[in-house]
């Protein structure tokens, strides 16, 4: 390699290797040489790739967001049930912060950071919330169509339930180990299960 050309890498690799750190360490935390022991380059090469730490940061969090999207929101928003969509999302999340002995969650992480307050950051943590609020908004309209819930107040139960899940990101920032983070997601599937109309009810004919 000539002399003073920065060194390649895998950019995929890389940034798996910065959400991993930023989600362990936080983003105040994360110096420098963190991030080139991390992604095995110097400094000039991952500005050179990503920019600013907070831009390396995003491009992080996009990769975590993704990969969350895929795997629980996206699910949500379109399958067919109701409020068997959201308990199965609650479970799901649950599952998803309680891995690798209780990660937490990396939106979490970068918000107790005060990390959302840098832009690039800021604009992915709003994308983060439109999209829940979008896929509740669905499994909340399904679970009306459904005869599972009355039509009213649905604005209130999505934000509750957004105050579940947010309780659920920051839960291992504030010390709950798995078994207390598992506990809020219960509590959470509990208040949905509650939710649901007496068949009977929903027909007219109790």
């Amino acid at each position: 390699m000539p002399r003073g050309r920065p060194r390649e890498f895998d950019v995929d690799d890389a940034l798996d290797a910065a959400m991993r750190l930023f989600w362990r360490r936080g983003f105040r935390a994360t110096t420098t040489r963190d991030l080139e022991r991390a992604l095995g380059v110097g400094q000039s090469s991952i500005t050179s790739a990503f920019g600013a730490k907070a831009d390396l940061a995003a491009a992080a969090l996009d990769r975590y967001l993704a990969r969350l999207r895929a795997g629980l929101i996206d699910p949500l928003r379109d399958a067919d049930a109701g409020l068997s969509a959201i308990d199965a999302f609650l479970a799901g999340l649950s599952d998803w912060h309680c891995a690798d002995g209780g990660r937490g969650c990396l939106i979490g992480r970068l918000m107790c950071d005060g990390a959302h307050e840098e832009p690039p950051i800021a604009a992915r943590v709003g994308e983060y919330r439109r999209a829940l609020r979008a896929a509740l908004d669905a499994a909340l309209a399904r679970a009306v169509r459904a005869g599972e819930l009355p039509a009213g107040g649905l604005e209130e139960r999505r934000e509750l339930l957004v105050a579940v899940i947010l309780g659920m990101n920051l839960a291992v920032r504030a010390g709950y180990d798995v078994e207390a983070q598992r506990a809020l997601a219960r509590a959470g599937r509990a208040q949905v299960a509650a939710w649901r109309l007496d068949p009977r009810v929903a027909a007219g004919t109790a």
